[in-house]
């Protein structure tokens, strides 16, 4: 079974090299995985950042008009706030 996550976000942010295909899918290129940062916001204005590692090849779809991402696997870490305003290499 392939574990899927779907998040409506504020700010999303690709670390490592990342393929783009229109605006919509981005593959990730770096082994064993490329890191990615979500921040998303609640009904009452409290921010998460959730960190993704995507396996090399896998697809990421975005959709900008609504604001979701689509990640092929669960969240490594999640913290609170939008800490991806230093976001290390």
């Amino acid at each position: 079974m392939v574990e899927h996550t779907v998040l409506q976000f504020t700010f999303i942010h690709f670390l490592h090299d990342w393929s783009r295909s229109g605006t919509v899918v981005y593959k990730a290129l770096t082994a064993p995985y490329s890191k990615l940062f979500v921040v998303t916001e609640s009904a009452t204005g409290v921010k998460s950042t959730y960190l993704f590692h995507v396996r090399k090849n896998e697809e990421v779809l975005v959709s900008y008009d609504t604001n979701l991402a689509y990640i092929p696997s669960r969240c490594v870490s999640k913290s609170p706030g939008d800490s991806t305003s230093c976001v290390p290499e």
